[in-house]
């Protein structure tokens, strides 16, 4: 299944940005992925599709909180 980051574009706002990213860490943590490891990808897909953002803005504790819903 396709993550939600490789939607984004250069183009793409801040806020959905942060919505891609959340939305694949909750998929790759449900698939099966250590939580530090799906944060890792999913900032790195979204860097990779919009040309370099976003830098890391959120901590990682907050992170985890949304990925466990």
């Amino acid at each position: 299944m396709p993550l939600p980051t490789e939607s984004l574009t250069k183009d793409s706002s801040d806020d959905e940005i942060q919505r891609a990213i959340s939305a694949t860490i909750e998929q790759l943590v449900n698939e099966g992925r250590e939580q530090d490891q799906a944060i890792a990808i999913a900032y790195s897909s979204a860097r990779e599709a919009t040309g370099g953002r976003p830098a890391q803005r959120q901590t990682t504790g907050k992170l985890r909180m949304q990925a466990r819903g």
